[in-house]
Order: structure tokens, then C-alpha cells, then sequence
């Protein structure tokens, strides 16, 4: 008992104060590595770290600092960063209802948000009264904004990262103290923790390493065979984290865009060579961060919004390299341009909400039908996409090329993607069916997903049916290959929005108006360019 007594004292006096403090250490490669458990995920506390970080700021990093060095920061020195700016408020008139001077950059103090806590929690009291689907904009952002300085201040008595000794379990450092303090390996655990809160506080980088690689040498032998294999593919999740592989793949898409566009200044084929090298080497990298997530969470790359984006990404480049094989003239490395650098940021918006690497819903733990219905369906998205940007690409060479040519090869593009995109449409939907079939007892139930994915279909086979009945032209090819973009947007996605049917897992709220704005977006540019070329063939008429 007295020995308890030393240790729950021992942590209390870690983690109050900053009196004793040196100036930290800067050497994490062995904290970073530590196991966490969190959210039913046994992850590295750098990954841990730096999805927090996402969450309460928006960035993985704290200016100049490495999340690992913030979250050590937090648990052993809790004082002094509570005037770091870590909590993103993007509603100015909450900072204002707070007392707290708006910021430039949204982002404020844990301190600032600390002392007004009373008139947070107090505003939160009254959204939460709100049902979450009428909650404003202020409202949603006021919930979201108390639960991270909760989360904040209780999190170093929270963070799972003792296993415990009985029932496999993971414990925070004082429920391991007054639970679990009887077996040998854990109050070993809890030393070693404490010997890292003690090099850190005095700047002894060479100890505090010292006793992060002891903590895991010890937490070894506490875990049970299937965490062991999770903790082995530790060094390729830091890697994963640190590589950033899908941020190198936009700037190489980007950069291959640009050379296209200095084309036009010029004939020469230095230009349409960088421009293809930039796609190659943006597709490596995307390719080799689908592989090490596959690695990492040993299932295919495909079981949430985020993954998808980044999936029908891989996908589209892909098919743009494919088309360039076949064309030879910027046709495909434009394609595979705006596909990859378009889709690629709109899965980054889905990544700032923190890891992307989470547990599957029980709904999608099947690997066999991840491997099968989800990634044929997507490659079905992703090919309907292309079909549709060549859409978008014709309709403007209709406009400013006056080489037939040119005209008649990407429509001809055009009818072999949409042939690729139904095939696979048809055959994901089917799989699809027989997952139901065999999860919920019916293969079809008009459910909004299966709706959507239906659609598609039809749309792209009423395409084919009406140009072998010659009720439509290249030019109706190109429009309709638009609309069925619009319609891969609303069915991937779109739908969740309902929020009801058997796949509504996959809800995302603020994200309607987004997709308003596009359709009517596309809407302007179908009506604007069939206007100009109806314009154009009249004056040809005329001559």
C-alpha cells in the first residue's frame, strides 16, 4: 500500500507544474513508437499525436514542432503549453460570446479557452438541447469546440497506454496505478513512464531515450500475439506519416499540368516529356501509399470516404496513363493531371478530421468484399469520372481546335472509358447484391446507395443505347459524360447525405451545399460551351 501511495505521487507530482522544469529534449524516435490504444486502434503515439493535434488545430504539427514533442510537452510539462495556440475555432462570433478577442488565425490558447470554460460549457448545454441535424454552423462548431478542451484536459489521465495484466485490456497510467498495481510488469511500466517525465524535465535527451526504448522493450512482453504483429508495422506507420506520399503526388500532378500549359509556348517535346515524367512520378508515390495503408490495416484501401478519394484517384491516373499510351497527345497526362491533384485535396479535407487509419464499422469488416464489391464499384466511379472529365475536354476542343482529328480521337476515348465504367458499375452492383444477400437476407432493397449506384448504370447505358440509335453525336457523348459525372458525385457520396438505408455509416454532414455548387457549376459549363458550339457550327453553316 505504501509503494502505491510513492507511485500515485510519484505521477502527480509529473504531471502538476512546471516549477523544476529544464529546457525538454529533442530526440523522439523511441516516444514516437510507444503503443496507444485509441478508438479501438492500437497505434504509434506519434500517429496518436498527430491526429490530436489535426483535431484541435487542423495542422499535424505545432509550428516548428514535431506532434511527438508537443504531446510530451502536454504530459509532462502540462504548464508551459498552456499558451500554445492549439485550438482552431473557425466561428469568430463563438470567440466573441467567449470574451475572447477574435484571432487572425483562429487559433487559440488552451488557457484562454480554460478560463472561460463556465460560458462554454454553459453554450454547449444549449446545443446539446438542439437535435444535431438542425444544429447551425456556430452551434455544430461550439459542440465540437468544448469536447476538444475536455478532451484536452483530461487526457493525461486518459490515455490507454499500460496493457493490462488480466484481461488483456489497455489502461491509462492511474487506472493501471489503482486497478492493476499488484503485477510485477506493470508497476515496472509505470517506472519506466516515470523516468521519461524525469529526463524530460531536466533535458536529459540520452535518458529519456534510453527509458522510451526500456518502456518498449517491457510492453512487449505484455502483449498478446495478434498486438505484436500491429506493433511490428510501427516503423512502416511512422514512415507512412512522416513520407506525406500523397502530398509528393499533388505537386507532381500540379507541376504536370503546368508543363502543359508552358506547352503551348512552345512545340518542342521537352515539355510533353516533363509532363509525363511529372504524372510517373506522382503515380509512385500514390501507388506506395495505398500499399503501405494496405500493410498497415491488412485490408484493401477502400472502406471510407477518405480511402475512396484517394483509391478513384490511383485509379483515374491510371486510366490517364493508359490513355496517353494509346494517344500520345497530352490527352491522358491532362486527364491523370486534374483527376489526381482534384481528388487527392478533396481527400485531405476528410483526413483533417483526424486518423485515417480507424477501425472498420462491423458493416465493412469483410476483406473478401472489400477486395471485390468496393473496389470494382469505385473503379466504376473512377472510370465514369475520367469518361466525364474527356467530356469536359471535348466540349472545349469542340470551342478552340479546329483539328478534327483531335476532336474524333478523344471521342473515340471517351466510348472506351464509358464501355470500361459500365462493365464495372454493372459487375460492382451485382457483387453488391450478393454481399446484401448474404449480410442482410435480400439481394436488392431500394436502399439510397443502392439507388445511386444503379443509376449509374442506367445513365451510362442509356448513353451507349442512344448513340447506336444515332439520337446523339459526339457532342451528346461529351454532355452526357458530364451529367454522368454529376451522377457519380451524388451516388458516391451524395446519397449519405439522407442519412437513412442500411449504408448510412457512411454520413457526412455541411457537405450539401459543396455538391449544389458544383452540379450548378457544371450546369453553367454544359449551357455555356453546347450554347458556343451550336454558335459555331451555325457560323460554319452560314460560310
Amino acid at each position: 500500500m505504501k509503494i502505491k501511495i510513492f507511485f500515485v505521487l510519484i505521477l502527480s507530482v509529473l504531471f502538476c507544474g512546471a516549477a523544476l522544469a529544464g529546457p525538454g529534449v529533442k530526440d523522439f524516435s523511441n516516444f514516437k513508437r510507444i503503443p496507444v490504444l485509441d478508438n479501438g486502434r492500437l497505434k504509434p503515439l506519434d500517429t496518436f499525436a498527430r491526429c490530436l493535434l489535426t483535431q484541435f488545430s487542423g495542422k499535424d504539427h505545432y509550428e516548428k514542432q514535431e506532434a511527438a514533442a508537443w504531446l510530451a510537452l502536454l504530459f509532462f510539462n502540462p504548464e508551459a503549453g498552456l499558451k500554445d495556440k492549439i485550438f482552431l475555432i473557425n466561428n469568430p462570433d463563438i470567440a466573441t460570446a467567449l470574451g475572447i478577442p477574435p484571432q487572425q488565425d483562429r487559433r487559440y490558447t488552451p488557457q484562454q479557452l480554460q478560463q472561460d470554460f463556465p460560458k462554454l460549457a454553459e453554450l454547449q448545454e444549449a446545443a446539446a438541447k438542439i437535435p444535431e441535424k438542425e444544429r447551425s454552423v456556430a452551434e455544430a462548431e461550439m459542440m465540437r469546440v468544448f469536447d476538444n478542451i475536455n478532451f484536452y484536459t483530461d487526457l493525461s489521465r486518459s490515455l490507454t497506454v499500460i496493457p493490462s495484466s488480466q484481461d488483456g485490456e489497455w489502461l491509462s497510467l492511474w487506472a493501471a496505478v489503482s486497478t492493476d498495481f499488484g503485477h510485477e510488469q506493470t508497476q515496472r511500466l509505470l517506472m519506466l513512464w516515470g523516468q521519461m517525465a524525469v529526463s524530460y524535465k531536466r533535458g536529459n535527451d540520452t535518458a529519456f531515450n534510453e527509458a522510451a526504448r526500456s518502456y518498449l522493450n517491457s510492453v512487449r512482453y505484455a502483449l498478446s500475439k495478434a498486438d505484436l504483429k500491429k506493433v511490428d508495422k510501427f516503423p512502416l506507420e511512422l514512415f507512412y506519416q512522416e513520407s506525406s506520399p500523397f502530398t509528393w503526388s499533388i505537386v507532381f500532378y500540379i507541376f504536370a499540368f503546368i508543363f502543359f500549359m508552358v506547352s503551348f509556348t512552345s512545340s518542342k517535346p521537352f515539355w510533353y516529356n516533363l509532363g509525363l515524367v511529372s504524372i510517373v512520378a506522382g503515380f509512385i508515390p500514390h501507388g506506395l501509399g495505398l500499399l503501405m495503408r494496405i500493410i498497415i490495416m491488412a485490408r484493401p484501401p477502400v472502406s471510407s470516404l477518405y480511402e475512396t478519394f484517394i483509391f478513384v484517384g490511383f485509379i483515374t491516373v491510371l486510366l490517364g496513363l493508359m490513355i496517353e499510351y494509346y494517344n500520345r497527345q497530352w490527352l491522358g497526362i491532362v486527364t491523370a493531371a486534374i483527376s489526381g491533384t482534384a481528388l487527392l485535396f478533396i481527400a485531405n479535407k476528410y483526413s483533417a478530421e483526424g486518423d485515417t487509419l480507424k477501425v472498420l464499422v462491423a458493416v465493412l469488416n469483410s476483406n473478401f468484399w472489400l477486395a471485390t464489391h468496393v473496389t470494382t464499384i469505385t473503379m466504376g466511379y473512377a472510370a465514369t469520372w475520367v469518361g466525364g472529365l474527356l467530356g469536359h475536354i471535348w466540349l472545349l476542343q469542340a470551342i478552340f481546335s479546329k483539328d478534327r482529328q483531335v476532336l474524333d480521337k478523344t471521342y473515340k476515348t471517351i466510348l472506351g472509358i464509358l464501355g470500361v465504367a459500365l462493365t464495372l458499375t454493372f459487375l460492382g452492383t451485382n457483387l453488391g447484391g450478393i454481399w446484401a444477400d448474404q449480410s442482410w437476407g435480400r439481394f436488392w432493397g431500394w436502399d439510397p446507395k443502392e439507388n445511386g449506384a444503379l443509376m449509374i448504370v442506367l445513365w451510362t447505358a442509356l448513353l451507349f443505347h442512344a448513340k447506336v440509335a444515332n439520337m446523339i453525336g459526339p457532342r451528346g457523348l461529351a454532355v452526357g459524360a458530364v451529367i454522368g459525372m454529376m451522377v457519380v458525385m451524388w451516388a458516391w457520396f451524395g446519397v449519405n447525405l439522407l442519412s437513412v438505408g442500411l449504408h448510412s455509416y457512411g454520413f457526412t454532414s455541411g457537405i450539401a451545399a459543396s455538391l449544389i455548387v458544383y452540379a450548378v457549376v457544371e450546369i453553367i459549363f454544359l449551357l455555356v460551351t453546347a450554347f458556343k458550339i451550336i454558335s459555331i457550327n451555325q457560323k460554319k453553316m452560314l460560310k
